[in-house]
């Protein structure tokens, strides 16, 4: 073999030994970083679970602090209804008092809204459904909150009145059944998202609101019949 060949061949040799330590550096060093994002994202991830986790929980004690509102809630709507049966009937009676509202407010949701799209990788798929079923039950709680105080907001417009026309009378209606059906999916929606987040292991945060702040529901406006 010509010697020039041999020194050529050897110096391919070399420089395939070396190209080869490089790659094999950089696939090295490429993996450890990959695994590093890896396990940076999962443990963002299991820190993710445990504030939405705790949102959740927050979220299911307020909602749970309205419905323990339910029992003075149906007896007002029920003084309405025989309030307003007077009325219809020629047997009017005068309010005792205000007719004041139910206390409510939102459940949290900026945690879940603010989550990383990569972190959320990490997290398993049943998981994610599952966080998301909860939260969809919290969106239409929402809907159901809102417009139910808004028919209370209406409902106060009846406080001290002395005189109730026809069409006095069919609002009065409306506004009491459109209270009672949203009480009933207020209540009713509160144990189907109990029960998905109880799967999650997640139990509500207990929340009560202050009983004074709705005290003036819970007091009779109409004398007993």
């Amino acid at each position: 073999m010509d010697l020039r060949e041999s020194s050529r061949a050897r110096r391919w040799q070399k420089f395939a030994r070396e190209l080869g330590v490089i790659v094999l550096g950089v696939l090295i060093a490429l993996g450890a970083e990959q695994a590093m994002t890896t396990w940076h994202e999962r443990s963002q991830m299991r820190e993710l679970r445990v504030a939405v986790d705790n949102e959740i929980a927050q979220g299911l004690g307020v909602w749970q602090g309205r419905v323990e509102q339910q029992a003075c809630l149906e007896t007002r709507l029920d003084e309405l209804s025989r309030w307003l049966q007077g009325w219809r009937e020629g047997k009017p009676q005068n309010l005792l008092g205000p007719i004041s509202a139910p206390r409510s407010g939102p459940s949290g949701t900026s945690v879940w809204e603010s989550r990383d799209p990569a972190v959320m990788t990490q997290m398993p798929l049943q998981a994610k459904l599952a966080y998301a079923g909860i939260y969809d039950e919290f969106a239409n709680n929402e809907v159901q909150r809102l417009d139910e105080r808004m028919a209370w907001l209406a409902l106060g417009e009846f406080d001290g009145a002395l005189f109730l026309d026809h069409g006095a009378q069919m609002r009065l209606q409306g506004l009491i059944t459109r209270a009672r059906w949203r009480a009933g999916n207020i209540a009713n929606n509160l144990i189907e998202a109990e029960k998905a987040a109880l799967e999650m292991g997640i139990k509500p945060i207990e929340y009560s609101f202050e009983p004074e702040s709705y005290a003036p529901l819970c007091a009779p406006i109409l004398s007993r019949p």
